[in-house]
């Protein structure tokens, strides 16, 4: 009998049979319990001289990315390079999926599992309410959550830079558009009120959906409309800012002058917009460094280092200016 008839008889892959057998955390207790029972039941005990139950390979990190095509901002890619960069380091490799919807992200995750593709996997995109957790528990599948508090406090000493911006320009009223559901985004969100409050300024958060692209220029139109519209509007990421640009040219609205645009996610989509955006620079691949430091520890079976993120900077382009003095076109 090998570990492979036993994460066979488990419903498991054969790394939640070695995490088991060698105390690491992160099993659900009854996945726990299958593997323990399916040992006992097998009358299989591991090598105590052999590598810790080897898998005959190097180690797998799986990532499954579930977002619009249109959404696949230049970040990620960064984020993917430092990851792997970190990983092959460490001689480990990566398997990476990207998917379109809930379905396939589910249908992913169950294949990765089923045939031992891989020995860990990074969630990244938290939602606020994520069943990827529990599902992963019973798949027996070992996660890492890559949105760490690290990246949480990075997220917000950025949106800290972008508000002090705003406010040394003289703007009173800001709006931000964030995508919904998401931790981070929420977090976001929640950084930007609260340092909104402390500067005093009026301001406003605008969830959008799935399809945030839509969604996005939807808002802008409605809040460009407004009667007493703001005079800056903040966006989580460049593909988001970058739409809004085309609605307030249809608006007849000139960025900047009657509206600055900033965007929290510097890359080249802002650097070769028009007007170029300011935007929040912040390092994707000192994050995706990180992750894969933390997903090698825990494939070691090690507490991982605790590790800060590279302070965000802001970089002032032509998108931003002091509000217009002049009575704001107003439409209806």
């Amino acid at each position: 009998m090998t570990i492979a008839d036993v994460a066979a008889r488990a419903g498991v892959s054969k790394t939640a049979v070695s995490f088991v057998f060698n105390g690491r955390r992160g099993l659900s207790e009854a996945t726990t319990e299958s593997i323990l029972r399916a040992a006992r039941d097998l009358k299989w005990r591991p090598d105590a001289g052999a590598r810790a139950l080897s898998l005959d390979r190097p180690y797998r990190v799986g990532l499954v990315i579930r977002r619009p095509a249109a959404d696949m901002e230049s970040g990620l890619f960064e984020f993917l390079d430092g990851l792997g960069t970190r990983l092959a380091a460490g001689a480990a490799s990566m398997i990476v999926r990207f998917v379109s919807s809930a379905e396939g992200e589910s249908e992913a995750y169950a294949e990765l599992a089923g045939r031992s593709q891989v020995d860990i996997v990074l969630l990244t995109d938290l939602r606020m309410s994520d069943d990827r957790l529990g599902s992963l528990l019973r798949l027996g599948l070992p996660f890492v959550v890559a949105d760490r508090p690290s990246a949480v406090a990075a997220d917000r000493a950025g949106v800290l830079q972008a508000l002090l911006h705003l406010n040394g320009l003289g703007h009173r009223h800001v709006a931000m558009i964030v995508r919904d559901g998401l931790f981070r985004s929420d977090s976001r969100a929640v950084a930007f009120e609260r340092h909104a409050r402390a500067l005093r300024l009026t301001v406003s958060v605008h969830p959008v959906p799935d399809s945030p692209l839509d969604a996005a220029i939807a808002v802008t139109d409605r809040l460009v409309r407004l009667t007493e519209p703001p005079t800056a509007v903040v966006y989580e990421t460049s593909l988001l800012a970058a739409a809004a640009l085309r609605v307030a040219g249809s608006a007849n609205l000139n960025v900047p002058s009657d509206v600055s645009v900033l965007s929290l996610q510097d890359d080249a989509v802002a650097r070769h917009a028009n007007p170029p955006l300011t935007a929040v620079r912040w390092d994707h691949r000192a994050w995706g460094r990180v992750c894969g430091s933390r997903l090698l520890a825990r494939l070691a079976g090690q507490a991982p280092e605790s590790a800060a993120l590279p302070r965000p900077s802001l970089i002032a382009r032509e998108s931003t200016s002091r509000p217009c003095s002049l009575t704001r076109k107003v439409f209806r």
